[in-house]
């Protein structure tokens, strides 16, 4: 995309989101680091998680006459509750499919904004089917949670702020679900510091991008067995595929183990309660997946809020 699209992302969604701050990870939580950590806590953001920038962005970029339809969407938990929480603030009715696995805390954000929900797929394509089913018979706008310029947009202005609070940043850590927040801030971030490293981190149990790369094009995963549902996406679009192609240095795969015991740090020395997707991406920094220099500025992006990894009942 030009890079007017996240500039112009950055300005249509302004009042309806939080400007996250950076985060210094102080004292280092690996022993003996010599790199300089920060986080991006888009736990912090409205609705609980990034997904509200995209969500924003790609309900107020649909003409007047089709938002007053309504909106539909598919979504692990985060996009919906985002979608949900878009529509409540700008008047505009939806309807949100969510999967089986998704949260119970998700399910209750989608429902507390006045969404109507409805649970069904054990995997985020079941459920993005019958989302479409329910936009063709209601005639409602169906919003893609990953795979939509407007989407991507909306998150990518996370890579602007980044940039704008730290220009000498060297590394951005990011996790992966369907690939549509990687795109976003890689894409964003390559146009205006082409030499920063962007790393993505999947969960092991569904490595979707990971073997989408070693096929050089996207794959379906015929099943996935991960702990962390908000990123089991079994598949990524073409349109995700070819900005993290071209964007995206790096791609690690995180042991399935590693998220809770992440999620369950960040608690008790940040007071950040993060959901096991961002955690996801904190594991492989914590855990040394990803090689950081002495000095090197490394910002871990923070996806979502929750309390799936401290043994928290909603």
């Amino acid at each position: 995309m030009q890079p007017t699209a996240y500039t112009d992302a950055a300005a249509r969604i302004r009042d309806h989101v939080r400007r996250t701050p950076l985060v210094p990870a102080a004292p280092s939580p690996r022993k003996g680091d010599v790199a300089e950590l920060w986080f991006k806590p888009e736990c912090l953001q409205v609705s609980g998680s990034f997904k509200a920038r995209g969500a924003f962005n790609s309900v107020l970029s649909l003409p007047e006459e089709v938002r007053s339809r309504g909106v539909v969407t598919a979504s692990g938990g985060n996009f919906g509750a985002a979608i949900a929480y878009a529509g409540q603030q700008l008047g505009v009715p939806a309807s949100v499919c969510v999967m089986t696995t998704s949260t119970e805390l998700a399910r209750q954000r989608i429902a507390s904004y006045g969404a109507e929900l409805h649970v069904v797929g054990a995997f985020w394509d079941l459920s993005w089917e019958a989302g479409r089913k329910l936009a063709e018979e209601r005639g409602g706008a169906l919003l893609h949670p990953f795979a939509d310029e407007a989407t991507i947009a909306g998150q990518g202005t996370i890579g602007l702020e980044i940039l704008d609070d730290m220009p000498d940043v060297d590394t951005v850590v990011i996790s992966i679900g369907g690939g549509g927040l990687i795109a976003g801030i890689a894409e964003a971030i390559k146009q205006r510091k082409p030499g920063t490293r962007i790393v993505g981190v999947e969960a092991a149990g569904c490595p979707t991008l990971f073997e989408s790369r070693k096929a050089g094009q996207p794959v379906m995963l015929e099943n996935v067995v991960t702990n962390v549902p908000i990123l089991a996406a079994r598949a990524t679009a073409p349109i995700n595929f070819e900005i993290i192609e071209r964007c995206v240095d790096e791609l690690v795969l995180v042991p399935e183990d590693e998220p809770v015991a992440a999620a369950e740090w960040m608690w008790k020395n940040t007071g950040l309660a993060v959901e096991l997707g961002a955690a996801t991406a904190a594991a492989a920094v914590l855990n040394g997946h990803i090689k950081l220099a002495a000095g090197e500025k490394t910002v871990v992006v923070l996806c979502g809020s929750g309390n799936d990894g401290l043994g928290i009942k909603a």
